[in-house]
């Protein structure tokens, strides 16, 4: 007997279904595993948090605003 289900992510050791799936508990089976072009949902986060990353580690950030003068930034209210 054949059943096709749904998408699933492989995540820490663990195939993860992203819907519902039409088993009975305990059911064994052999998955035949064909790879999908990666979604994109995680892709601009990792990007932007590497991005980060990186602005962080050099210490230099340029918000294209107005530079404070010295004074302005050393104001106590």
């Amino acid at each position: 007997m054949c059943h096709e289900q749904g998408p699933f992510i492989y995540e820490s050791g663990v195939f993860k279904p992203e819907g519902p799936v039409d088993f009975p508990e305990a059911t064994r089976g052999i998955a035949h595993i064909r790879e999908v072009a990666a979604s994109h949902e995680g892709k601009p986060r990792r990007k932007a948090l590497e991005f980060l990353r990186r602005i962080g580690e050099s210490g230099v950030f340029n918000s294209g605003g107005r530079k404070l003068t010295r004074d302005e930034m050393h104001e106590n209210g």
